[in-house]
């Protein structure tokens, strides 16, 4: 049976069947494009906001007093957006949002957030109190669904639980001793998921569900939001969508800030050999922290590797092989996405290697998955910006189709022995997982020399041990704006922005709120509990 792409709450309205157009890059965008989002904003109007459904948002969740008085607050509405801006009145498509009002007396307007992903819900991250006061009191809190995202026309495509074993059984390896049978399994895993998901959307759908229309969605919204310039807050993924913005209406932005960055140039490939970089670094940084801490089961940064595969191995054996080492070792690298995390981690395996194995894996993937060290900070974290290989077809969608990407297996490959070299223990495994990408049907790239001219003073925030978005992509941007200032937490995790670091929140929030820009080359020392 084909599995529909669309809730029936906000479903694609189907409208007359659409040609696909190729890109057309004049200045800040296609002439039809940028003539269609103008026709979008002349006919929307105000967003209507009524009462959200709290149940089905927020389910059986235990909630705070603050988060439940946050929640009874909002408001939800959404836009209605073509799927295609070169064609205004063709195939439409619902954003979903979730409005957070203003707190304080002097509201300033909207602010905008996106978490990050691809595949991210602003709806998720904007029905939670994470911002500083200051900010909740000045703006209404925004966040939204992309295309192809949660309420928003969640793209579903086929299972790839076979894609997702052969990546598994691989993502450990020397992708040099990969045997040709693993190898097949890869390429036909990859075909298939790819393959299955062409069929199971709608062609249209597909080919427009990528960055740049996105950043035109954004404008629709904030146009709609009654608002003169956009502000905006992007984690990881929503970085790419803020710099799209820049490059398309950078006379319409009040204040930008973007968290994590992800670099515009190059294909998947070169994003997974960043983040295997990246990953190493982190790892390293917490094998350091390790070292320092009673108990720690490692004895020396050389010999980490060895002694963390050894006890994954031991964990292995005891669950009788029902959790994989290329398995935990996905979630010791999800935990690297905090620093708060460091100390549960630095317990679980002190706790394994001194033979406490039974509840280790489960353990280890709480952890990685949210819970324990994580209930206490400010915010969530964003989505982790590398492949899901678990029904994330939006992240493929998006990540396929936004960049220029290598359609032959051998580039991958080649990736994959370059990731294993930067970091053996979790490089392979992210090359791979982009494989997809090699036989994705839509492919639409988006620009990557982007200016922002004519923007204000865009603000970044770059830590220098993220594992995710390395923090030469932070360097790379803020030397490529044409203004830019850039904010550097001297630690790792993934993104630093409302995670209680005062050096960081201080001058981030002043940005927001009083348009004050924090002084060009701020460095903020880590902080660890």
């Amino acid at each position: 049976m084909r599995r529909t792409a669309v809730p029936a709450a906000l479903a694609v309205l189907a409208c007359a069947a659409l040609a696909g157009c190729g890109a057309d890059f004049d200045g800040n965008g296609s002439s039809k494009a940028r003539a269609g989002v103008a026709d979008v904003q002349d006919r929307t109007g105000s967003i209507d906001w009524g009462a959200c459904d709290l149940d089905a948002m927020y389910g059986t969740a235990a909630l705070t007093a603050a988060e439940t008085a946050w929640a009874q607050a909002l408001e939800c509405g959404s836009v209605r957006v073509p799927v295609d801006y070169e064609d205004p009145d063709g195939l439409q498509v619902r954003i979903a949002m979730v409005r957070h009002p203003a707190t304080g007396p002097d509201r300033t307007g909207s602010l905008v957030v996106n978490p990050g992903g691809p595949g991210g819900s602003g709806i998720a991250l904007a029905q939670h109190p994470f911002l500083p006061d200051a900010v909740t009191a000045a703006f209404d809190v925004v966040g939204f669904d992309p295309r192809g995202t949660g309420a928003s026309a969640d793209l579903t495509c086929g299972s790839e639980e076979a894609f997702d074993a052969a990546v598994t059984a691989v993502a450990a390896a020397d992708p040099a001793a990969i045997t040709d049978a693993q190898s097949e399994a890869l390429k036909t895993g990859a075909a298939d998921f790819s393959g299955e998901c062409a069929r199971e959307s709608d062609p249209v759908f597909l080919e427009h569900i990528g960055t740049m229309e996105v950043a035109r969605d954004l404008e629709v919204m904030r146009s709609a939001l009654g608002d003169d310039g956009l502000t905006y807050l992007g984690y990881s993924y929503g970085t790419y969508i803020g710099q799209l913005y820049l490059h398309l209406y950078p006379d319409r932005v009040r204040a930008m800030v973007l968290d994590g960055v992800v670099r515009t140039t190059g294909t998947v490939l070169d994003l997974a050999e960043g983040q295997a970089a990246g990953f190493e670094a982190a790892w390293r940084a917490f094998t350091a922290h390790c070292l320092t801490v009673e108990g720690c089961p490692l004895t020396s940064a050389a010999a980490a590797d060895a002694e963390l595969t050894a006890i994954l191995t031991r964990a292995q054996a005891e669950l009788g092989g029902s959790v994989t080492v290329p398995e935990m070792l996905e979630a010791v690298s999800q935990s690297l996405y905090s620093e708060a995390k460091w100390t549960a981690l630095e317990r679980l395996l002190a706790a394994a290697a001194d033979g406490s194995l039974r509840d280790f894996a489960a353990d280890l993937q709480a952890l990685a998955g949210g819970e324990g060290a994580e209930r206490g900070l400010p915010r969530p974290l964003p989505p982790v910006p590398v492949p899901q290989r678990d029904a994330d077809a939006d992240f493929y969608a998006v990540q396929c189709a936004d960049r220029d990407n290598p359609g032959h297996f051998g580039a991958y490959a080649d990736s994959a022995r370059a990731a294993y070299a930067a970091s053996p223990l979790f490089g392979a495994g992210i090359s791979w997982s982009y494989l997809p990408c090699a036989t994705w049907s839509a492919d639409e790239p988006n620009p990557s020399s982007i200016s922002g001219h004519g923007a204000p003073t865009t603000v970044l925030v770059g830590n220098t041990g993220d594992p995710a978005t390395p923090y030469a992509w932070a360097q790379d941007a803020a030397g490529r704006l044409d203004d830019a200032v850039l904010v550097t937490y001297e630690g790792s995790g993934h993104t630093a922005y409302a995670l209680g670091h005062a050096c960081v929140d201080a001058p981030v929030t002043a940005y927001l709120t009083d348009l004050t820009v924090p002084e060009q080359g701020l460095r903020c020392p880590q902080e660890l509990d």
